[in-house]
């Protein structure tokens, strides 16, 4: 009995606070789009499917492809973007985990595969001496 005295009261609290919290829901959305089922680390970059090397600077240290774009090659994989050369194919995907910013996987054919950051356009930085 004393349930039904109370929900009068609860009816008029749900009326007049609900729309405020939907409207403040909203506006956080527009705010900050997410991507569908996403709860973490929730951005998208559109790579292209891949590119071409067009130079391996620094023994593996940067890759150069066709479209100037300069990566700077995680140390451990050097060695192996180091064998590449001008006119190589690679692939770029983003990396779901990336390790201190290198967040682009590239891949030339099955088993070559080098984590990579974006380094700059047109050159290798500054402080590559070039031989």
């Amino acid at each position: 009995m004393k349930v039904l005295r109370i929900a009068p009261a609860f009816f008029v609290v749900l009326v007049l606070f609900l729309p405020n919290q939907l409207c403040a829901q909203e506006e956080q959305q527009a705010v900050a789009p997410q991507l569908p089922g996403c709860s973490w680390n929730c951005y998208h970059v559109r790579l292209p499917y891949g590119l071409y090397v067009r130079e391996v600077a620094d023994g593996g240290s940067y890759v150069i492809l066709e479209d100037g774009s300069v990566w700077e090659i995680r140390l451990p994989q050097r060695p192996v973007a180091s064998a590449w050369h001008q006119g190589d194919f690679v692939v770029l995907t983003t990396i779901g985990a990336p390790v201190d910013n290198f967040e682009i996987l590239l891949r030339r054919g099955d088993s070559d595969k080098a984590e990579a950051r974006l380094a700059g356009r047109d050159h290798p930085p500054s402080t590559w001496n070039q031989e």
